[in-house]
């Protein structure tokens, strides 16, 4: 971990500040904060901590102990360490962070959640901890210090997992029609030899367009296809505004009509105004085509 500080009462000073914690003695704070940025940087070699104004002000807002050197030497330096850098956006730490992000697998095995949905909830958390939107900073900048980043990540995880396995639950059994019950919709021609030719090369395509589609959009359209959620609430689990939940379903629905209209093209010989219908079906009934696909994948 590369530290960049400047040294003197400035950075006492600093801290006893942000903290609002006394000062016994300057050397044993001094003294604490060089063992402090010693730790980080025997944890974390290869992340990068932003300017010590920054660290000091992140570190010192989440002391607490009788005085400030103490609470200095109690503090979790490689964590919180961490943690700064990551709000701040370093590259490294974020790199760094996936590490700490085994911990939902191990939130994954004690509420035996599937393989599917720990890769989702890290995937989520990856973004809600680590991502910022507008003025809302990441959410890793709650984690306080109070114990182990290892032991908030499992908690958070753990959280989400029973959270994500309780909303399955209770839509178990919607949509089973599926693509067939797609396939019945409407009078036009095209679609109508579609469902009686091409039925099984249409599932086929959607099936691996899913597949093509990233963790995040598959879990996107799956909290607003399945799970029914709506904009606010899957804004909501990613930490953003709905806005911005809005502007990436359209982007996961949008990434999954291309995927499908490629997977089509792979495997269908037709005219291109029969491939724009069969494109047009799966934009417009993408809620109740994809419930099973997407469940499945």
């Amino acid at each position: 971990m590369v530290v960049r500080q400047s040294r003197g009462v400035s950075i006492l000073e600093h801290l006893a500040t942000a903290s609002g914690l006394p000062v016994t003695s300057q050397v044993a704070v001094a003294t604490a904060w060089e063992a402090f940025l010693a730790t980080a940087h025997e944890a974390w070699p290869e992340v990068k901590l932003p300017e010590p104004e920054a660290l000091v002000t992140f570190v010192g807002e989440r002391l607490s102990g009788a005085d400030l050197a103490t609470a200095i030497a109690a503090a979790p330096a490689a964590d919180l360490a961490l943690a700064c850098a990551c709000v701040l956006g370093e590259a490294s730490a974020h790199a760094a962070f996936d590490s700490v992000l085994t911990e939902v697998d191990a939130a994954g095995a004690s509420t035996k959640a599937n393989a599917d949905l720990v890769t989702e909830v890290k995937q989520l958390l990856r973004v809600q901890l680590l991502v910022t939107d507008g003025d809302r900073p990441a959410g890793i900048s709650g984690y306080r210090g109070k114990g182990p980043l290892r032991g908030w990540v499992r908690i958070t995880a753990t959280r989400e997992l029973i959270r994500h396995k309780k909303r399955q639950e209770r839509h178990v059994g919607d949509g089973d029609a599926g693509l067939e019950a797609v396939l019945i919709i409407g009078n036009d021609p095209v679609l109508e030899k579609l469902k009686t030719e091409y039925r099984t090369q249409f599932a086929a395509a959607l099936r691996d367009a899913i597949a093509d589609l990233s963790a995040e959009d598959r879990m996107l359209l799956r909290q607003s296809v399945v799970e029914k959620m709506s904009i606010d609430e899957v804004g909501a689990a990613f930490g953003v505004h709905r806005a911005t939940a809005a502007r990436w379903l359209n982007r996961a629905r949008g990434a999954l009509v291309g995927a499908t209209h490629k997977r089509l093209a792979e495997r269908l010989d037709l005219p291109v105004e029969q491939m724009e219908s069969v494109i047009k079906l799966v934009q417009s009934q993408l809620d109740a085509s994809v419930i099973r696909f997407l469940r499945e994948a």
